[in-house]
This record gives structure tokens, sequence and C-alpha cells, in this order.
């Protein structure tokens, strides 16, 4: 434990002692490596607003593949040992502890959206639900960033169908999506519409609102806590 006070005790000795003339050895100060990295890191660095959006992108990308590896990994090994039954609680992303941990990080809050619901209360509304169309109708392809006010920013990517192991979940039913899949699905989410898919399709899109004064702090706090990311 060391305290910044002592600091200027020792600078205001050692002034004093050169206006005398004396001279005077003065210890080390104790733990000084540690006081130089801590005012290194209480440091105000300046950042500009380009700066943060570009934190933001990086962080919303970050969050997205972290997110979608995991569930890769969670539903081929619960689809391979007990099928849709098992995999179905595993298709919720925003809710890993891996992107609990990177939103608390990045100040980011995460959900999924699409026309196209399983879940009713993934609707998307306001800037959400503007960003939505514009993927649906092909005017955005890829993740954006846009500024919601002054204390927020909104990142937005899209979903597609990757593969046939999304079709268990999301293709026809009586082909891909087996009766019985479908019935399970029903029961669970009665006005699914996530059905009807194939590959390649644009299932829905990722949103991630991010508080900048938050983003501000992580760029500018050293040194930074690395999150496994397990790939």
């Amino acid at each position: 434990m060391f305290h910044l006070p002592r600091i200027l005790y020792y600078i205001t000795l050692a002034a004093a002692c050169i206006v005398s003339g004396c001279e005077v050895k003065v210890k080390p100060v104790e733990g000084g490596k540690e006081i130089a990295k801590e005012l290194e890191r209480r440091k105000i660095k300046r950042v500009t607003g380009a700066q943060i959006q570009e934190a933001a992108l990086n962080a919303g990308d970050s969050i997205v593949a972290a997110a979608q590896y995991q569930m890769d990994l969670y539903l081929q090994q619960h689809l391979d040992s007990g099928g849709v039954a098992a995999a179905m609680a595993y298709c919720r992303p925003e809710q890993f502890e891996i992107v609990q941990a990177m939103e608390q990080k990045y100040g980011g809050t995460a959900g999924r959206t699409s026309l196209k619901l399983r879940n009713p209360a993934n609707k998307a509304e306001g800037a959400v639900a503007v960003a939505l169309q514009q993927y649906t109708e092909g005017q955005l392809q890829e993740p954006v960033l846009q500024e919601l006010n002054r204390e927020e920013l909104l990142y937005t990517a899209p979903i597609y169908i990757r593969s046939e192991s999304c079709l268990r979940c999301h293709g026809t039913p009586g082909k891909e999506l087996s009766d019985a899949d479908n019935e399970l699905l029903k029961q669970q989410y009665p006005t699914d519409q996530a059905t009807r898919y194939a590959t390649g399709d644009l299932r829905g899109m990722w949103h991630i609102r991010f508080n900048k004064q938050t983003l501000v702090t992580d760029m500018t706090t050293q040194p930074k806590k690395k999150i496994k990311m397990g790939f």
C-alpha cells in the first residue's frame, strides 16, 4: 500500500535542500515503481470522438465474435448429445458469461432481434428497428455504428443462417426441422415465427448500446485486464 502525499514530502525536502545548498541523502521512495505506474495510469489522456467510435466498433465485433463462437460450441455439443430439446437453452448468447463480462468491461448492453421473432421480448424498437429494416432491405450488410445521443453509441451487426445446424431449429417444419422439434418449440414459444429459413438467409441482427464514458475509461485505464475468449 502506498500514499501519493508521501511523494510531495520527498519532493519538498529535496527542493529545500537544493535551495539551502545542503547535502542530504534522500532514501528511495518505498514502492517507487508502483507509484510511478499508478501516476501513469491516472494520467489524463485526450480521447477523440473518432477514437471512441473505433473502440465501440472493435468492442462490438469482439462481443459478437465471442458470443457466436461460444454458441456454436454449445449448440453443436448439445445437438449431438440430446437434439433440439437439449440445445434450446443455449441459443441465448447474450446471456453467456463471457458476453456479460465483456458488456461490463466496455459499458455495453447486447441483444438480438429479427423481423421473424421466436421470442416476442426481442422485438425491435426505435433506432434498433430502423437499423433492422435497413439490413432486411439490403441497405446495410456489415456491422455499423451510430451515435444515439451524447452518452450512447449503437452498434449493429447482421446475423445469418450460417450452417445446416441452424436449420434444425430454424428450417422448414417437416424437413430440416422435424415435426416433433417444431412442436417442442411451439410449446415454449407459442407465437414462434423463426422458421422456414435457408442457409445464407438473414436471420436477424445484433444490437449493442455502448456507454461512451465507460469506453473512455477502458481506453485510458492501464493496465487493461484481458478477458479470456476461449479460442
